[in-house]
């Protein structure tokens, strides 16, 4: 297997494409909500992971995917950097992403699909419907079903109701910064990084982590991520898991009944999976075993060939 660095984007991100000897289709991997590097570390945020890097290698090894996975802005910038995170620019550079890859020799002719993880699923699901034609196929990981700023106020009314006085002061203070936000989102207020992040401080630790930005937050609570891609004659598969407990508490059900409506829909429940692809019976990372042989056949079934 060829491991080739490239650059996708304007101004460039550091990307990575693993080739097997005979790639029998190509993919992007399109990273949760945060600024992750293509392995999916947040190494300002004290967030270390080789997730995305243990997928891309994993789809190569076994599926026969030529895999694609990139920097997201701001993967490599301090902590206290101010940060112009938007829906956005993550579309944007996951279409840039995907035309490099649809460029490269390699993989010349072959199919091409999206893989997204949480916040990058919908993002895949509302590209491949945006540019139809790009792509051949979705596979949804781990997504929210609906926009996260919602996700993310759902959370903070169960930490208001947690059992220690801390946990529950720590969801008010959330439910207090998802309102002002709203409350700005209906006036049609704007705030650069540097106004935002001076808002938000107040609230760090309790709703703000420090890398969103006022537009990401804001397109979400529009809902400009609400999507189809079956609509355009794409096939999707969606996989959840039984053992997540960062999205809603009914989303496994939400997805299930989504897929049933739709014949170009296939849905996936693991039931010992968590958000992260993890094994969640086991203390150590691994993604889960069943995970990557479901893509595989569901691939073989949409290519004839992976």
């Amino acid at each position: 297997m060829q491991s080739l660095e490239l650059e996708v984007s304007q101004p460039p991100l550091g990307a990575t494409l693993f080739v097997p000897a005979k790639p029998r289709a190509a993919a992007v991997i399109l990273q949760g909500s945060g600024v992750h590097d293509r392995d999916g570390a947040m190494a300002a945020f004290n967030f270390p992971s080789t997730l995305y890097r243990r997928l891309a290698r994993d789809l190569a090894e076994r599926c026969g995917l030529a895999v694609l996975r990139y920097d997201k802005r701001g993967a490599h910038h301090a902590a206290d950097a101010l940060c112009d995170y938007s829906v956005t620019s993550r579309l944007a550079d996951a279409e840039a992403a995907l035309m490099v890859l649809s460029g490269r020799p390699e993989i010349a002719g072959l199919p091409r699909f999206l893989v997204g993880h949480s916040e990058g699923a919908m993002l895949a699901a509302r590209l491949a419907q945006n540019r139809p034609g790009m792509a051949d196929g979705v596979i949804s990981l781990a997504a929210p079903f609906g926009n996260v700023f919602e996700l993310n106020r759902f959370r903070a009314r169960k930490l208001a109701l947690g059992r220690t006085p801390e946990v529950r002061a720590r969801g008010e203070a959330a439910l207090d910064f998802y309102g002002r936000l709203e409350a700005m989102f209906k006036a049609g207020r704007s705030l650069g990084p540097a106004e935002f992040r001076q808002f938000a401080l107040p609230w760090l630790g309790s709703g703000y982590a420090g890398w969103e930005s006022y537009d990401w937050l804001r397109q979400h609570w529009q809902g400009v991520l609400e999507s189809d891609p079956t609509l355009e004659g794409l096939s999707m598969l969606v996989v959840q898991g039984g053992r997540d407990n960062r999205l809603w508490d009914d989303n496994v059900e939400r997805w299930r009944q989504w897929c049933e409506e739709r014949p170009l829909a296939a849905f996936l429940e693991l039931p010992d999976m968590g958000h992260d692809l993890n094994d969640a019976r086991r203390k150590a990372f691994v993604i889960h075993e069943e995970l990557v042989p479901a893509l595989a056949r569901w691939l073989e079934n949409r290519t004839g060939r992976a």
